[in-house]
């Protein structure tokens, strides 16, 4: 008895797609660098003391919580707003 087909077998064969190339074309992708305000980015650089303002306050953030739960990342950015004068994250 011939096998009977099923709903999903067809006679043309299935397309492949390929994925798309990326900018250097070996399958990485290039991240592109993360931005920060024009006005912190002009005091950081020009000031090597605002960065350690931030970096002793950052470390200071993470010593309250105890060093658990938060993100360096977190810490940093609170840091920069409460040196750099902007308003503070609750």
């Amino acid at each position: 008895m011939p096998k009977a087909t099923r709903a999903n077998d067809s006679a043309t064969p299935k397309k492949r797609v390929r994925k798309a190339k990326t900018e250097d074309g070996n399958g990485t992708q290039v991240a592109q660098p993360v931005t920060t305000s024009p006005e912190f980015a002009q005091q950081s650089q020009g000031s090597p003391v605002l960065e350690e303002r931030i970096r002793v306050r950052a470390y200071q953030l993470y010593l309250q919580r105890g060093g658990i739960g938060g993100s360096p990342e977190q810490d940093w950015l609170q840091a920069q707003k409460e040196v750099c004068g902007g308003p503070s994250i609750a």
